[in-house]
């Protein structure tokens, strides 16, 4: 995993005056072995109580925290998108439990806190009257506004949500409360220093008499696990064990308990913990394989980080183990429980107990078995067996003599019809077998074709039932005024529409479909662009477009396959593919690999060429339109260069990303020869997951691969030294959305600066084949999406045209479109 922090959580509460033995509030899990793409390296903890006078039962409250961790899974895209999608989901179940007791009086409102762990950072989503403050060696930080995270989940579709995302070190903490007390403040509240976590959880319990709900998590350097801990006693914190491979259990740390520990007679001397203190897990179903990562408890070796009281309890990914025999896990529960009041006494091994004299019977009398050899066990239902199966045979065997005799009869009878019917009875004179045939085929025929009409039927009212509830839901969207409720009541009628298109496709679903399409396209912000082929003959199935360069009448495409770069000239009936050119891997004086990037060349310069790539390496290619490529190396800075992935051009000035050594490399006036100068001053963004840059006159934007964007201002004088904004946040003003550093549906790929006929900036949003239309500062304008469905599967590639046509490519297909 991707992660450089692990995370210890402790749950305190105080309720009725003193510290509840259970609380299901909080739900703690690493990613399964499939996630949705983008989840492969998120962590996540769900912090979910209920205020009102209408709680959870504490088995919904598990089983509920637990689909939305599979929820949170199978959400592709940014982290944002999907911490919001698992908030929707909470907020629309409490909302009809809660509308579904008005009549009672009951309401029960979610007061949630979303915590997702990526490398050292963390993504926290708010909802509700919560708190939380970072702690650290140096301050504490409020992380909270109870002004923009609303009351709550369960009183209205709105979803009151605030995102915030920060970073943490080694050894910072993090106080989280669903369920808080106004008087802890950042003065009140200190980093325990070398202390520790108990000394923090007695602070926080002596400060206040109020109840109140919270969880302490403290940031350790590790591998990305999260270690659910417990409280022993009057000896500190107890954490225990999560084992790997193990099914989730109501019984372990799917929530977190701050449990007292009962006393027994028997102590582990090595933990100081007693030994019929540890819960025996009772067997469970076993979970479907992507239902998360569930844990159990079993002690272990004290962390260095917790008082010698206590053992680790770390949730890792793997597969599940299947549960164990209901009657070896009874065995374990009755000798757990009868170790805690008597003493333990050795059995007799079973080789060593003298044989038992037979009390009486017609068995009595048999010779015991010989010596050393196992004594055979009479099996008293083998009789019974094997009358059953007599039994059995004789009655099919009737059955069947039965069904021939009748067939047989059906058979004669339909004869003696026929003949009285027609007047040749000559005709009719067929051997038995045919009539018997006769007799079995006629009623199946019927029974098909009957069973067929029934069929047929029964699919088109359940069309025509799917398609009505779609027709009235869509007419309660066009009745509302809030465009949030609006965006969710197209959606569930497009859902209806699907269900009933699952039984036929008509002209009337197709025409209501495009009707709910268009109605949420404007909620959306959503363009639609009639894509047509571009290319006249096709490409071939191996090609994997990954980069687009378009001019005015040429078209480059970079070939990720074999690291080329394909040309296609526009005619009357499209592109077509220009054979004689070469562009790709060479050998020669310069050997240049695959490329993995091109950029246009302006026209009129130094070498004749139209067309830059450049390798991972930094070996130029010059490749022009009839003539033959040339090669060129790239001048190496002193540090030396690293791994390139992107070239961009600006003002005759070549760019060269260089995420591996955490730069961007500026060679002047094309002068590659020449020792190239470092964009950055003394400060230099991290920059080991940027995927792509664009340039435009002093200002550099790099796109990273969970979708943040980027934003430095070059300057070359020391007094003002180059600045970066990192993020560089998106405002989004679409209903329901947030601004922040990412988007919530743009996990993007690319990014294209358009400088004419105003400057904008592009993304590529794979996923649904999309392009992102934002003003400089990162204002969301539109996104454009294709009017007709492409090929299945991610856009690889995009660019803009100088005429603002719009090329597009899904792996071997290239589409264009006019932009409006």
């Amino acid at each position: 995993m991707n992660s450089s922090l692990d995370l210890n959580l402790l749950l305190i509460a105080r309720q009725d005056g003193g510290e509840p033995s259970e609380l299901p509030d909080l739900y703690a899990v690493t990613p399964p072995r499939r996630t949705a793409r983008g989840r492969e390296a998120d962590s996540l903890i769900i912090y979910l109580s209920m205020t009102g006078n209408s709680p959870l039962t504490s088995r919904d409250h598990k089983q509920l925290l637990e689909q939305m961790a599979q929820k949170f899974y199978k959400t592709p895209g940014s982290l944002t998108a999907a911490l919001r999608t698992v908030a929707e989901a909470l907020n629309l179940y409490l909302l009809d439990r809660n509308l579904r007791s008005t009549s009672a009086g009951r309401q029960g409102i979610g007061q949630l806190l979303l915590v997702a762990l990526r490398a050292d950072m963390l993504y926290i989503a708010e909802s509700g009257a919560v708190r939380a403050f970072q702690l650290t060696p140096q301050e504490t930080q409020p992380l909270f506004d109870l002004q923009t995270s609303g009351r709550g989940l369960g009183i209205s579709r709105s979803l009151p949500v605030r995102f915030l995302q920060i970073k943490m070190a080694a050894d910072d903490y993090l106080l989280l409360s669903t369920i808080g007390v106004p008087a802890w403040s950042e003065a009140s509240i200190k980093h325990p220093a070398q202390q520790g976590m108990e000394a923090l959880r007695r602070m926080l319990m002596g400060s206040t008499g109020q109840e109140f709900n919270s969880v302490i998590i403290q940031a350790q350097s590790g591998t990305g696990k999260l270690k659910l801990l417990k409280r022993k006693a009057d000896a500190g914190v107890l954490s225990t064990p999560l084992v790997e491979d193990q099914p989730i259990s109501a019984a372990t740390a799917t929530t977190v308990v701050a449990a007292q520990v009962a006393d027994a007679p028997q102590e582990d001397k090595a933990l100081g913990v007693p030994s019929a203190s540890v819960p025996v897990a009772s067997p469970v179903e076993q979970p479907s394989q992507d239902k998360g990562v569930g844990v159990t408890s079993s002690p272990s070796a004290p962390s260095a980080s917790i008082p010698p009281a206590a053992v680790e309890s770390s949730i890792s990914r793997g597969e599940r183990d299947q549960p164990a025999p209901a009657s070896s896990q009874a065995v374990s529960q009755s000798s757990a429980a009868m170790g805690a009041a008597q003493p333990q006494v050795a059995l007799p091994r079973a080789d060593s107990v003298p044989p038992v004299a037979p009390i009486s019977g017609p068995a009595s009398t048999a010779a015991p078995p010989p010596k050393n050899q196992p004594a055979v066990r009479p099996r008293p239902w083998a009789k019974h067996l094997a009358a059953f199966r007599v039994t059995l045979v004789s009655v099919i065997s009737a059955i069947g003599r039965a069904l021939g005799s009748a067939l047989s009869t059906i058979g004669a009878a339909l004869l003696r019809l026929l003949k009285n019917l027609l007047p040749d009875a000559d005709v009719l004179r067929l051997p038995p077998s045919t009539m018997v045939f006769i007799a079995i085929a006629i009623p199946l025929v019927l029974a098909v074709i009957g069973g067929i009409v029934f069929l047929q039927r029964g699919q088109a009212q359940q069309e025509q039932l799917y398609y009505q509830q779609a027709v009235e839901k869509a007419a309660y969207a066009a009745t509302l005024t809030n465009p949030l409720e609006q965006r969710f009541a197209w959606q569930t009628a497009l859902g209806e529409l699907a269900k009933a298109e699952q039984y036929a496709v008509t002209s009337q679903t197709q025409e209501l479909r495009s009707q709910l399409t268009a109605s949420l396209d404007v909620v959306d912000s959503v363009k639609r662009l009639d894509y047509k082929q571009a290319i006249v003959s096709g490409l071939e199935s191996g090609v994997n477009v990954t980069r687009i360069v378009a001019s005015a009448a040429d078209l480059y495409l970079l070939n990720a396959t074999q690291g080329n770069v394909l040309h296609a000239v526009l005619t009357g009936r499209g592109y077509e593919l220009d054979p004689n050119f070469q562009c790709g891997p060479t050998n020669g004086q310069i050997n240049v690999g695959p490329l993995v990037d091109i950029v246009e060349l302006p026209p009129g310069g130094s070498i004749n060429a139209n067309i830059l790539g450049v390798d991972a390496n930094g070996d130029l290619l010059y490749c022009a339109v009839g003539d033959l490529p040339s090669s060129q190396s790239l001048a190496s800075p002193n540090t030396g260069l690293g791994e390139l992935v992107g070239l961009s051009m600006d003002r005759g000035d070549l760019y060269v990303l260089d995420p591996k050594v955490n730069a961007v490399w500026i060679y002047r006036d094309m002068q590659v020869t020449d020792q190239p100068r470092l964009f950055f001053g003394d400060t230099v963004p991290p920059m080991q997951d940027v995927i792509d840059m664009s340039v435009y006159n002093d200002d550099l934007f790099l796109l990273h691969a969970d979708g943040h964007t980027t934003k430095c201002v070059y300057s070359g004088m020391a007094q003002s030294p180059t600045r970066c904004d990192d993020p560089f946040p998106y405002s989004d003003n679409r209903p329901g959305r947030v601004h922040g550093p990412v988007i919530e549906d743009g996990a993007f790929t690319q990014i294209f600066y358009a400088s004419f006929p105003e400057r904008s900036i592009f993304y590529l949003e794979p996923k649904n084949q999309a392009i992102f239309y934002f003003s400089v500062q990162l204002t969301l304008q539109w996104q454009y999406q294709p009017k007709t469905p492409l090929a299945a599967g991610d856009a690889t590639a995009f660019a803009i045209s100088p005429n603002r046509i719009a090329f597009l490519a899904v792996a071997n297909n290239v589409y264009y479109a006019a932009m409006p």
